[in-house]
């Protein structure tokens, strides 16, 4: 899934908190915390859209199952089987 944001907007200082354990740690392996705090950011927002995406589809996914409980998989109307 694809974001919709400005990669190339301008970068903006921001004062976070940290376990230090886990920052000395990702320092150890030359983790770029920048890079990780973004990354962690994409993944947050991605699930929101996920998560939005699939509410925002539930009436149809629910009609769907009812017609699926009540005629069987569309696979049987063509007689395929696995």
């Amino acid at each position: 899934m694809q974001l919709d944001y400005n990669e190339k907007a301008a970068r903006r200082h921001v004062n976070l908190t940290a376990n230090s354990d886990l920052i000395n740690k990702v320092r150890s392996e030359k983790g770029n915390l920048s890079a990780l705090f973004e990354q962690a950011m994409l993944a947050f927002l991605a699930e929101r859209e996920l998560i939005r995406w699939k509410n925002e589809n539930q009436v149809s996914f629910d009609s769907y199952n009812r017609m699926i409980e009540e005629r069987g998989p569309l696979s049987e109307d063509i007689g395929f089987s696995l």
